[in-house]
């Protein structure tokens, strides 16, 4: 086993394990996920794994593969456990969802298809950015935290320095860190969290 194969499967191992809390915390009641963004997720990390592997990109995909099937977990359990609905904000980010993996299919380059996942990515992480601000305690830290950590590694788990490469973790990471903080910074400013809003 290469160290690039170790350093894939620890981080695919890490952000399954934070998986576990998550979910445990949505039977609970204490996470309710943004629906929106994990079905936007759901379909983006599938199309993802496939740009990364059309780019070669190695061991990442170990990371990826658990994104897919994190994601679909946690959508499904999002329709009756989580946030959101048809609000403006909801529906215009699964438009600009849809037009960006519209826009994947239509090309052929994975630098310029790992882009657009990226764009895309942001449209639905957005709202789970959103949802945070309003109700910190509704995400559940650690798993978050977990999460960062494996994107971390798969950063170094890339057999290539290749841009197409090293795009989406690279970008995997800013956005963990963005979440780990902003839950962290506005759980000492909202003591509980509203029903919806």
């Amino acid at each position: 086993m290469t160290v690039y194969a170790a350093l894939g499967a620890l981080a695919a191992a890490l952000n399954l394990a934070g998986t576990i809390p998550y979910v445990r915390d949505i039977f609970r009641r204490k996470t309710k996920p943004q629906r929106s963004m994990w079905w936007i997720y759901s379909g983006l990390f599938a199309m993802l794994f496939w740009a990364q592997a059309d780019a070669g990109s190695g061991w990442v995909l170990a990371v990826t593969a658990e994104y897919v099937a994190t994601a679909l977990l946690i959508a499904i359990l999002s329709v009756t456990h989580g946030y959101g609905g048809f609000h403006k904000r909801d529906v215009m980010s699964i438009m600009v969802a849809i037009l960006g993996l519209v826009l994947w299919q239509l090309t052929s380059q994975p630098v310029v298809a790992i882009g657009i996942v990226i764009v895309v990515d942001f449209v639905g992480f957005w709202l789970t950015l959103v949802k945070t601000w309003h109700a910190p305690h509704s995400e559940t830290l650690i798993s978050w935290q977990l999460s960062a950590a494996s994107a971390f590694l798969s950063v170094f788990a890339a057999d290539s320095l290749r841009l197409e490469v090293l795009a989406y973790p690279a970008y995997a990471v800013l956005a963990t860190v963005l979440i780990v903080w902003l839950i962290i910074y506005r759980r000492r400013v909202v003591a509980d969290d509203p029903a919806d809003f």
